[in-house]
């Protein structure tokens, strides 16, 4: 028989304590916070949707720190005469 004892402290984290493994990078989960993670969101339709969101935020973050933007010398020129002739 299952001793819902020692089961039970880990069924039932908070959704301040799940929200706090949502936040930690998915391959630095230990096994046990991974398990406490899907099992409350089985559970928790709000912390699944907060899930949903954190990960878009963290891929969208990714994606935009790879994508870098140069301008050409005469584009550098004509934004600062734009923002020198805007300030005076």
């Amino acid at each position: 028989m299952i001793n819902l004892r020692k089961i039970l402290p880990y069924l039932l984290y908070s959704c301040k304590r799940v929200s706090a493994i949502i936040s930690i990078n998915p391959s630095e989960r230990t096994k046990k916070e991974q398990f406490i993670l899907e099992y409350h969101k089985l559970i928790c339709k709000a912390c699944h949707n907060y899930q949903y969101q954190n990960d878009i935020i963290e891929n969208s973050l990714s994606t935009s720190n790879e994508e870098t933007t140069v301008l050409s010398e005469e584009k550098k020129a004509a934004i600062i005469s734009t923002l020198k002739s805007n300030f005076k």
